[in-house]
């Protein structure tokens, strides 16, 4: 059996990230004949007709039909379309399909459309990769005068990966104050020591094409990215315009909303602390045009692809098997073929981009459900293209944890009879200084509804990091499911405290004390 482990860090809902492992072994060949299923030409599914194609579309109809799988994959062999079809529903209350039409969140995704817009900048003579960011902030403090742009392409400025008390993707956060909190806080490290994944580095490289080039991130991306690939309705629409079909997101089967929907709660948006590193809108369709765009070199050079595909700086933590080309990891497979992946999520969109260059293969999964979501399916797709079955199904398989500590953490709480979470972890001589690491487990157990444990975790988590606003809202939403209102409540007030004006936590006291300042 032959593997290739994809090793980059999506964005996860308030917050956390997974490290997916995607199984493959002997590539089956494709005919070249189609299968087009026509509804009008924005929501054309198509499957070619051959055995492969046919097996993975039976496979997710099967999910769909069993475990409400809901989203859509793309594949591409040669620059060819060979598979482009939704599944489930786009919002299930009002029976709207997914189709290839339809847009949905690809999270992390976006970082690659940055580089990609940072390079286009180059092109045009306007920076250079080399350029240190005191050019564009001459305020900057001196630890940070000499990061470069290369340096935050490929994570290795030394910014943590969010900001310290960060208020959550919908926090209404203008470019100032997200500068002035980004620059005063102490770098994770040296810049170009290393490279961890950030989202702080990437919107810092948003904030830059917005002064570079005078034009809004969004509005420069349309202008010189996507209209030039025949692109029309990649963003992150808001205000929404009403003509475009936008899937909404479910989390474990609760309708979650979409983002436009929760920008709109937060009084507008995106806000730096997601716009430029997540969240972008894309369908099956326009992810074709712009794999197709790259690989044709229509809206960068072939030296400019050559640069944001080269390994640049080793990640951190992956013991060398993955490094950081420009906005995307890269890694090799177990055939020894280079591997160009992108993952994001938000904890209910999930969504994958792997390119196999050398092999000629692109797939793309996005889904709107988090209980059967694409770091579960796409494994399982893989295996289907390249060995013809199932060898070890994903969706039954558990999960790694990104951090070894919190996998830790996570089996401790799995013992019988576990009361306190401070004795075992002294009991197990761990030394917990990363909140991130109780972020990762306490996230999955509530996604598996463990919600006693979780319970557990966030009162330690909380006790021992009482200034992290999600660990709070999170701990709220674990009273809140267990019926218990007034601690569901001090939880809130408490996250409010740390970030007044927090979106999620003014939105459950606005339920639970309805008319209540």
């Amino acid at each position: 059996m032959l593997y290739f482990c994809v090793c980059s860090n999506p964005q996860y809902m308030e917050k956390r990230i997974f490290t997916l492992a995607v199984i493959v072994a002997l590539i089956i060949p494709c005919s070249n004949h189609i299968l087009a299923e026509k509804q009008d030409n924005s929501y054309r599914n198509e499957v070619y007709d051959n055995d492969t194609c046919k097996q993975i579309d039976s496979y997710l109809h099967q999910l769909e039909k069993e475990k409400n799988f809901s989203g859509g994959l793309l594949i591409l062999k040669d620059g060819e379309k060979i598979f482009c079809k939704g599944y489930g529903w786009a919002d299930k209350e009002n029976k709207i399909p997914f189709t290839s039409g339809t847009l949905a969140s690809m999270g992390s995704i976006t970082k690659a459309f940055t580089a990609a817009a940072v390079m286009k900048l180059c092109e045009k003579n306007k920076i250079l990769v080399t350029d240190a960011i005191r050019k564009f902030f001459p305020a900057i403090p001196g630890d940070k005068a000499s990061i470069t742009i290369h340096q935050l392409l490929t994570h290795s400025a030394g910014f943590h990966e969010f900001l310290d008390q960060d208020g959550g993707d919908f926090e209404k956060i203008n470019t100032e104050e997200f500068l002035k909190r980004a620059f005063s806080e102490p770098l994770a490290f040296k810049p170009g020591e290393k490279a961890i994944y950030t989202n702080v580095g990437m919107s810092i490289l948003g904030i830059i094409i917005e002064q570079v080039s005078g034009m809004d991130y969004e509005a420069y991306l349309k202008k010189y990215l996507f209209e030039p690939a025949g692109i029309n309705h990649i963003g992150y629409h808001y205000p929404p315009n009403g003509r475009d079909t936008i899937a909404v997101g479910y989390k474990n089967g609760k309708r979650w909303g979409t983002l436009p929907q929760h920008f709109e709660e937060a009084g507008g948006g995106p806000y730096w602390n997601l716009k430029a590193n997540g969240g972008l809108e894309i369908s099956l369709n326009e992810m074709f045009l712009w794999a197709s765009a790259i690989n044709n070199h229509s809206v960068l050079n072939e030296s400019s692809v050559r640069k944001m595909f080269t390994p640049h700086m080793v990640e951190e933590g992956y013991n060398g098997r993955s490094s950081f080309g420009y906005g995307c990891n890269i890694s090799q497979s177990r055939r020894n073929t280079t591997m160009i992946d992108n993952g994001g999520s938000n904890g209910i969109y999930y969504a994958r981009l792997i390119r196999l260059p050398e092999e000629g293969l692109v797939f793309y999964m996005v889904t709107n459900e988090s209980s059967i979501n694409t770091n579960m399916v796409l494994p399982n797709v893989t295996q289907l293209y390249f060995q013809g079955e199932i060898v070890q199904d994903a969706i039954s398989s558990e999960q790694e944890f990104d951090n070894e500590l919190s996998g830790k953490i996570y089996d401790l709480l799995e013992q019988p009879g576990v009361k306190n979470l401070q004795s075992e972890i002294d009991k197990a001589n761990l030394n917990i200084d990363d909140d991130m690491v109780l972020l990762e487990a306490g996230q999955r157990l509530i996604n598996e509804n463990k919600l006693d444990k979780a319970l557990l975790l966030y009162t330690y988590y909380t006790k021992t990091f009482p200034e992290i606003v999600v660990a709070w809202n999170d701990l709220g939403d674990i009273y809140q499911a267990q019926n218990k209102k007034e601690e569901a409540i001090h939880c809130y007030r408490q996250a409010l405290k740390l970030r007044p004006g927090n979106p999620r936590a003014l939105k459950n006291l606005e339920k639970l004390e309805p008319g209540k300042p």
